[in-house]
């Protein structure tokens, strides 16, 4: 009955058989998500616009997609101006009317440009969009205090707000646009979204383990609990194994990277991207333990540059691919190569983010020749 009455409030000016149809859609289409079945995820969009063309909910699910790509290759432009065109539209139709959620979806329209524009590099815009995101939540969450859409992007929204890069810090003393965060709730928000038998459960869950990936200690410990519960529940999402074992090369876990990789290259349905990025993660764990022979044979069957168009290449696994093959150079006493490549990690990560170890890693290979720790 609960659940009656606030689909009623959410969808006056509809039936509360299609507002039922509508989230029943909606929640479909984030199980799909979360599967990694982009494809049936986009059927969904198009069966809610269709259902109520009018009502902007197939514009808000469709922007949820679009960051998710986002997430997975921050260099994708593919998505721009269908990504701009659907914030608009949402936008004028929240900033219009009296649609109880209409400050939940002016929130999901600014923090998907927020993201956008951040990705862009276009920062004071970026911020802009952000303090009017949690604006927006703040003001869906007084009017509903148990609505767990608008906890769960508040409460990432609050976390990045309160751990701005240091650069941006900086400069927040100078320009306004800074948003504002509340850490003590961030955490908390997403952790109750996490608990409930909510559409959302799950991609709070993941959310939550991205921020605490780079913490240390207990924090990174209940983010690779966290990561392993999304592989378990979807194995068939082989971007939840890709992260935890990127987790584990990045931590010296070389076994335990090492057994998921062989793990997951038994599969037999997984994409040609996802196989060369698995035997990418399987050469750099033998590398770890020190299999120079094994590695090699593991990189050849690397293949990100013949993918071409049929499936995007996101850009740090590229970056990935070229400090691997410096190192791969370096053994092999080919120091010229090994140098050009390590050159084209840090070239890459001046237009794409790439992780502070890889570039690290690169910069250090760049003033000394790698070597296997068991040399």
């Amino acid at each position: 009955m609960h659940l009656l009455i606030i689909l009623l409030l959410l969808f006056p000016a509809t039936t509360l058989a299609a507002a039922e149809q509508l989230d029943d859609l909606r929640a479909n289409g984030t199980q799909f998500r979360l599967k990694g079945d982009f494809n049936a995820s986009y059927e969904i969009f198009e069966k809610i616009r269709n259902t109520a063309p009018q009502d902007p909910t197939y514009a808000v699910f469709r922007l949820n997609t679009l960051s998710t790509h986002l997430s997975w290759e921050e260099s994708q432009t593919l998505y721009d101006d269908e990504l701009l065109t659907l914030s608009a539209t949402v936008l004028q139709w929240c900033e219009n009317s009296s649609d109880i959620r209409a400050n939940l979806y002016c929130g999901h329209s600014h923090f998907t440009l927020a993201f956008f524009n951040g990705l862009r590099g276009n920062y004071i815009r970026a911020g802009r969009h952000g303090s009017n995101a949690i604006d927006y939540f703040e003001l869906a969450l007084e009017a509903q205090p148990d609505l767990l859409e608008a906890k769960m992007y508040l409460g990432v929204s609050y976390y990045y707000a309160d751990n701005l890069p240091s650069f941006l810090k900086v400069i927040s003393r100078l320009l306004w646009f800074i948003p504002t965060g509340s850490s003590e709730k961030s955490l908390p928000y997403l952790q109750g979204v996490i608990e409930s038998d909510s559409q959302f459960a799950d991609v709070a869950l993941y959310i939550y383990a991205t921020l605490l990936i780079d913490g240390v200690g207990a924090e990174q410990q209940e983010a690779i609990r966290s990561l392993q519960v999304l592989v378990n529940r979807y194995p068939e999402n082989t971007r939840f194994t890709l992260r935890l074992i990127s987790v584990f090369v990045l931590e010296r876990e070389f076994d335990l990277a090492l057994a998921m990789t062989n793990a997951a290259l038994t599969q037999q349905d997984i994409s040609n991207l996802d196989r060369s990025l698995l035997e990418l993660w399987k050469t750099q764990s033998l590398l770890g333990l020190g299999e120079l022979d094994e590695a090699t044979q593991a990189f050849n069957q690397v293949d990100l540059d013949g993918l071409g168009d049929a499936e995007p290449v996101p850009g740090w696994s590229m970056a990935w691919q070229f400090l691997t093959q410096a190192q791969l150079h370096d053994l092999n006493q080919q120091r010229k190569d090994a140098i050009e490549n390590y050159q084209r990690v840090i070239d890459l990560g001046k237009k794409t983010f790439i992780s502070p170890v890889l570039y690290e890693t690169a910069e250090a290979g760049l003033k000394q020749p790698f070597r296997l720790s068991t040399d």
